[in-house]
């Protein structure tokens, strides 16, 4: 297989089991929550400040800095730091061969990639907030239904802020699937089909 298959998802989607699973059965590397580490590894940054900042906008920091003189320098935010640095790492990693990236824009960083193939998983609301509810998660005194929502848009003025494309329309994508339809075995199975076959 050439591919580098990309994944951007909803949330509570699957996402990151459906990449897990696929990168397993296709044989090549995950890169997922794997890439904060790996730019913590090549920066000055926490590990812990990366997961804060993962898929996240920084919108508090004035561009703008005035020095002690009259000049004025541009300071870059932290997250447009961050992403560029990933975004290194991210076609580095491509570079080496197959693979699977689920979301960070890789889908829009790696665009000029021939072997490039772009997925977006969604699911209706009522699911994917049943889903997040299995696992337990620690979101304080919101509701799991807000908590899908904000972390979607979040994710959605992310992709917008750095591609300057709609998250989710589906011109932006190969291969669009709604894993409410589909399970996660389905989605799995639907993406290896689409999967161009193996050179002789």
């Amino acid at each position: 297989m050439k591919s580098i298959i990309t994944i951007g998802r909803e949330f509570g989607s699957g996402g990151h089991e459906i990449g897990l699973k696929l990168a397993e059965e296709l044989k090549v590397p995950l890169y997922d929550k794997l890439l904060v580490s790996m730019v913590a590894e090549e920066s000055d940054f926490a590990n812990k400040f990366l997961e804060e900042m993962d898929e996240k906008v920084d919108i508090h920091i004035a561009p703008f800095l005035a020095t002690r003189s009259n000049y004025v320098v541009y300071q870059q935010p932290m997250s447009d730091n961050i992403f560029f640095r990933q975004a290194e790492i991210i076609r580095k990693l491509a570079a080496e061969g197959p693979c699977v990236f689920v979301g960070r824009c890789a889908d829009y960083i790696l665009e000029e990639n021939p072997n490039l193939i772009r997925i977006f998983l969604y699911g209706d609301l009522k699911d994917r907030v049943a889903r997040k509810n299995q696992m337990q998660l620690d979101i304080g005194n919101i509701s799991m239904e807000k908590h899908v929502q904000m972390t979607d848009r979040k994710r959605s003025r992310y992709y917008r802020h750095y591609t300057g494309k709609v998250w989710g329309a589906r011109e932006n994508y190969d291969l669009c699937i709604n894993t409410s339809k589909t399970g996660i075995r389905g989605a799995i199975e639907t993406i290896k089909a689409f999967l161009p076959p193996e050179e002789e």
